[in-house]
């Protein structure tokens, strides 16, 4: 049969195979569920303690989670990284497992292992889940490139289709489109170029949200964009085209719910928190939630020793938090992954120098699990923040 028929046939016939992806810097298996004792995926310690971040910023009205990567189950300290979840977060972003290149990792194959069991895990431990993402022009298979402008329309429509029917009712939020910007790619209205794009132009982005909205009615769906937060040219750039391209989703009536906005701070860039916290304003101003959707601190400019950069990682946190979570318009906060050793930084770090002394301590647990600087500036934020 012809692409779009075998496309529909994939779509409909449940075939799940196993596959075997690399994880951040390529250091693990999206897949590595496979070999997770049952044990690992069910160890916690139910839905959190008083003291979690979850349980302070629930206090306030906010969701508190982080990024979850199904293969750190299967590591030696997979049980006590399940346990951190279980007791801190409230919810829990998938990191490679709801991603195309995951799901469709060959033209016939949809492959749902690792996202079934994040799936199974959040449930365990009565927790939501925030699925990532349905629609992203950078991150596709190779095997799209040989398909036609018509083909990869079809296919958009299609994977949307096919995962939100899956998974219809439970995942509470969707990032139904994830990163439509990139100035690189010298385009007047600075949208990023692919295959989604080119089947149907800047409408795609109206499009996924409505064919999403269709297969689940229920869900949070949201836009999620990165570089936002910086006070450079790059940061007013993405401002300025994202708020271009919200207040077109709004003319359409698209059933955007809210704005996911990454947040990867660094140590490296310059930021101007209060012109943040109006931009933020503006967002809200059109009638949209925010979500704070993947921080953490790139602390590499930061002093070598230990307890020096805490200090200055814990300080970025408070300083950006206090701002963001000003708005009440913030409902969620998430990082991305909760302890050092599982930080995509943390990967990348030791993929380019494997004997490295000095190695990243972007998030608010270290690699034993324990409670750094990061997490009291964070629980201090919340505790501060006004209620929703």
């Amino acid at each position: 049969m012809g692409r779009r028929g075998r496309l529909a046939h994939d779509m409909t016939s449940g075939t799940t195979l196993f596959t075997r992806r690399a994880a951040i810097a390529a250091l693990a298996s999206s897949a590595a569920v496979a070999t997770a004792p049952k044990s690992v995926l069910a160890a916690g310690l139910g839905t959190g303690r008083t003291d979690s971040l979850g349980a302070i910023a629930a206090e306030k009205g906010v969701v508190f989670g982080a990024s979850f990567a199904v293969h750190e189950t299967a590591k030696p300290q997979g049980a006590r990284y399940a346990q951190l979840y279980a007791r801190e977060v409230r919810s829990i972003t998938s990191e490679l497992e709801l991603k195309m290149s995951s799901l469709r990792p060959a033209e016939h194959i949809l492959s749902f292992d690792a996202a079934d069991g994040l799936f199974d895990f959040a449930a365990t431990h009565a927790l939501a889940v925030r699925g990532h993402t349905l629609v992203w022009n950078d991150d596709v298979p190779p095997w799209i490139k040989a398909l036609s402008t018509k083909e990869a329309g079809y296919l958009m429509d299609a994977h949307i289709e096919a995962v939100l029917e899956r998974y219809r009712g439970r995942a509470a939020v969707w990032d139904v489109v994830n990163e439509p910007i990139a100035p690189w790619d010298n385009r007047p209205d600075n949208l990023r170029a692919g295959p989604f794009l080119a089947a149907y132009g800047i409408d795609y982005i109206a499009r996924s949200f409505e064919r999403a909205r269709r297969f689940e009615p229920n869900a949070k769906l949201v836009l999620n964009e990165a570089f936002t937060e910086t006070a450079d040219e790059r940061g007013e750039t993405y401002r300025r085209t994202l708020l271009s391209i919200l207040k077109r989703l709004k003319d359409q009536a698209a059933p955007v719910d809210a704005v996911g906005l990454q947040c990867h701070l660094s140590s490296r860039h310059p930021y101007d928190f209060p012109r943040f916290a109006a931009f933020l304003h503006e967002i809200a101003a059109l009638g949209f939630e925010i979500h704070l959707t993947e921080l953490d601190v790139d602390d590499s400019a930061f002093p070598r020793l230990a307890s020096a950069r805490d200090a200055r990682v814990a300080a970025l946190y408070r300083d950006f938090l206090t701002a963001a979570l000003s708005n009440t318009a913030v409902t969620s906060v998430t990082t991305w992954q909760l302890a050092d050793h599982t930080s995509w930084m943390h990967y990348r770090a030791v993929s380019a120098n494997a004997d490295a002394t000095t190695a990243p301590r972007p998030l608010p647990f270290d690699a034993d699990f324990n409670r750094k600087p990061a997490w009291m500036a964070i629980a201090n934020a919340f505790r501060a923040m006004p209620p929703r």
